[in-house]
């Protein structure tokens, strides 16, 4: 059975400012999924949060883009939006961009990441569907771009590249350029890797610009391992409208990294552009699934859940919280440290996002303000 595995996200309102989604609008799109479910729009479906996002975790057979599935997400987060405004929540239906989307979401401000795969209990390479779902909160698209670099090219993070012969053939990793704002479609490239993990480096080392949309395995490429939502909202918008918190698929086992090799990059706490006003960049701490927004300065937080496939394709009956365990309180807590001695800087040099990013804030009418003060001082003749 051809299946696809849908997760789209967005920020629709918050209590008490951008803290976490109402019980009451996760409730709404709870029903909506057991609706789409019981109408078989659906094979499962799950709805959590991350900060002050709703993600629903969607199984069913029309591929990726699907219009009735985006078009189905979008109406969920609708409904949630008449939820938060009836209750006066703050940042009702901020992620909702457009008026109504053409065809999916993508390019209309949810969060959207798929992988399509054939779900065969018979298979040699795939009898069991495991995989990984990340969901980031107050981070830029780039914020997967460290882990992922060091799960498919640093064999210093993942043993298997050197213990499986089957990672060992390499992956090719789709890299979108996500400055691009023509209409003629996304700007991407694919690179090999081991070959080409020097070019990777050079692209992602600017996460603001260039980001991993996808990665596919060589000794299957037909096989997707991960997709990730890597497009801008102020690409959309054309005005700062939050960060982007990105949602992503990893697939794991047999053919494709452990789920322990996929999280591991996360103990360093990796700097990402986010924060409170996305203004600053600041290490990202992993945290347990439905974790709310209340820490200082709005650290940019990463969920993870793991799932596992019956033949039917559902997956909600049970699903493991992998930042939920004790193990990563050490983590959180080098986190915390390394955001209080960072932020002491305050605004100054690298502790704040870069001009680029800062481009769609106020800032940008202090500085030309301030720049029509400037006179050139012309030095005296002696």
């Amino acid at each position: 059975m051809r299946i696809t595995v849908s997760v789209i996200k967005a920020d629709v309102g918050s209590v008490g400012g951008h803290t976490r989604p109402s019980e009451r609008m996760l409730e709404v799109v709870r029903a909506q999924v057991r609706e789409a479910v019981r109408f078989q729009l659906l094979l499962d479906g799950l709805v959590t949060h991350t900060g002050d996002d709703i993600a629903i975790i969607m199984s069913h057979t029309r591929g990726p883009g699907a219009h009735e599935i985006h078009r189905f997400a979008w109406d969920s987060f609708l409904a949630a939006t008449e939820e938060a405004r009836a209750a006066g929540l703050y940042g009702a239906g901020q992620d909702l961009l457009v008026d109504a989307p053409s065809g999916n979401v993508r390019g209309a401000g949810p969060a959207v990441a798929e992988i399509e795969f054939d779900r065969d209990p018979a298979s040699r390479d795939r009898p069991a569907e495991p995989f990984l779902v990340f969901a980031g909160d107050k981070c830029g698209p780039g914020a997967y771009n460290y882990p992922l670099y060091a799960l498919f090219c640093d064999p210093m993070h993942n043993g298997g590249l050197l213990l499986s012969p089957k990672l060992r053939r390499g992956f090719a990793l789709t890299i979108i350029d996500m400055d691009h704002k023509a209409g003629d479609g996304d700007r991407v490239v694919q690179l090999d890797v081991p070959e080409r993990v020097w070019d990777v480096a050079c692209l992602l080392q600017n996460p603001d610009r260039f980001a991993i949309e996808a990665v596919y395995s060589r000794w299957k490429p037909d096989e997707q391992i991960v997709s990730v939502s890597a497009t801008r909202l102020h690409n959309i918008a054309g005005t700062y409208t939050g960060k982007d918190d990105p949602v992503a698929i990893v697939r794991t086992q047999g053919i494709f990294p452990a789920p322990e090799e996929v999280v591991e990059p996360y103990t360093l706490g990796h700097f990402v552009t986010g924060d409170c006003r996305g203004s600053h960049v600041m290490p990202i701490m992993p945290v347990a699934i439905n974790t709310t927004v209340a820490g200082p300065y709005c650290l940019p937080l990463v969920s993870c859940l793991a799932f596992s496939m019956d033949k039917d394709a559902c997956f909600t009956r049970e699903y493991v919280d992998m930042f939920g365990n004790v193990a990563w309180e050490a983590t959180r807590l080098k986190v915390q440290r390394k955001a209080d001695e960072w932020r002491r800087q305050g605004f100054v040099g690298p502790t704040m996002a870069s001009h680029a990013e800062l481009a769609y804030t106020g800032i940008v009418d202090a500085l030309a303000a301030l720049d029509r003060e400037f006179v050139v001082r012309h030095e005296v003749q002696v």
